[in-house]
């Protein structure tokens, strides 16, 4: 039977919960901002419109990492400040104990994982493939916006390009770097002139350049100039591929299954596992359990609120403290230990003799087995 307490919590920790999770969340998207849209954004690689468009998908993309965080800095905030006012210990006067206390928070807890299991498994990887398919947009309208002048442009793997001006999908002194797996320069190419087009059936630039040199190295050591070194000249050289996989989004294996939804990438499972591609019984084995990880890692996200809102209740009993620096000092502490878990998971999911599908429930069964041992404690006292 729910009680005026029960409300009294409930409406308490959802309130300040949902300030927390605006918070996180507003900080996560400047981030995620910062890091990929700004620096194309003053580059005039996209326009305003589009940085704006794209800055609005990246809120399902922070969103299952936000409300966690959020509940979790709530539950702390609210039960820091009743147990400092003595209103918890007066409610186990009343014979509640930690449990039934906690019960409209677990309420809470239940609809926050909820909401992060829909964004986890649905809303984030939808915004993340409608955003490749923007930037794919971007760079169909204008086929050189991801190269600037004066700048020396990273942004294909294996190139490093520089161009002095670009007018349409015209270049002037254009030099390319060919780099090897160790980032090592094996052939060099500077040209008065090119011409710019996109590919868009193979995601990739093709850039021809004209009336330039080419300069080619050994292979093996391309640093020894000793070693066949051959300098040819040309009026028009070939085209040259520039992959725009990681920028429009057709990249490698691993980042197509972070834009699949939980249903697609079990329809992709079920495909890997009937071989359609003939591959090697250890490759099948790979990918398959690349997508297990995947599958369970978009689990995790609603798991975590329920992990975080379990160890947060007898921690903010047991800390007695309204100020909100500490509790929010706490929550971070433990937000980036969980953070930190994860990403040490990560490294394994290419392994599948570690069973990574497994291991990356690790930190939910942590928090929770934390948050058991710390009920037990705070009950008896």
């Amino acid at each position: 039977m729910t009680t005026t307490l029960d409300r009294y919590i409930f409406r308490n920790v959802l309130v300040s919960s949902l300030a927390a999770a605006g918070i996180c969340a507003f900080v996560l998207l400047v981030g995620n901002v910062m890091k990929d849209l700004l620096k194309a954004f003053a580059s005039e690689q996209i326009d305003a419109a589009t940085f704006l468009r794209l800055t609005w998908m990246l809120v399902p993309y922070v969103m299952p990492y936000a409300i966690p965080l959020g509940l979790l800095t709530g539950v702390l905030l609210v039960l820091g400040r009743l147990s400092a006012q003595q209103e918890i210990t007066a409610m186990r006067a009343a014979g509640w104990g930690v449990a039934r206390i906690a019960r409209p928070i677990f309420v809470l807890a239940a609809i926050g994982a909820g909401v992060s299991l829909w964004y986890g498994c649905e809303g984030s990887p939808r915004a993340k493939s409608n955003a490749n398919l923007i930037k794919a947009d971007a760079v169909r309208v204008n086929p050189l916006s991801f190269i600037v002048p004066h700048e020396f442009v990273r942004s294909f793997p294996g190139y490093v390009i520089y161009v002095a001006e670009k007018e349409g999908t015209e270049v002037r002194d254009l030099s390319i770097w060919n780099l090897d797996a160790k980032s090592r320069v094996k052939g060099f190419l500077r040209a008065e002139a090119g011409t710019v087009v996109y590919d868009d059936e193979n995601s990739q630039l093709l850039i021809t350049p004209r009336r330039g040199v080419l300069e080619l190295r050994d292979t093996d050591d391309p640093e020894d100039f000793s070693k066949d070194l051959r300098l040819i000249q040309f009026a028009e050289w070939q085209r040259i591929p520039l992959p725009l996989q990681e920028l429009v989004g057709k990249s490698t294996y691993r980042r197509k299954l972070s834009i699949l939804t939980f249903a697609e990438l079990r329809t992709e499972l079920e495909r890997t596992t009937r071989n359609e591609a003939k591959l090697s019984e250890r490759e099948v084995r790979a990918q398959a359990t690349q997508i297990r990880y995947a599958m369970q890692k978009q689990l995790t996200l609603g798991a975590s609120v329920l992990a975080f809102a379990f160890v947060g209740v007898p921690l903010g009993i047991k800390m007695q403290r309204k100020e909100t620096s500490a509790n929010l000092g706490l929550a971070v502490v433990l937000a980036l230990g969980f953070l930190f878990f994860q990403m040490i998971i990560d490294w394994s999911q290419k392994t599948p003799a570690l069973h990574p599908e497994l291991l990356v429930w690790t930190p939910c069964m942590v928090f929770a087995g934390l948050g058991f041992w710390l009920f037990r404690r705070v009950d008896r006292q």
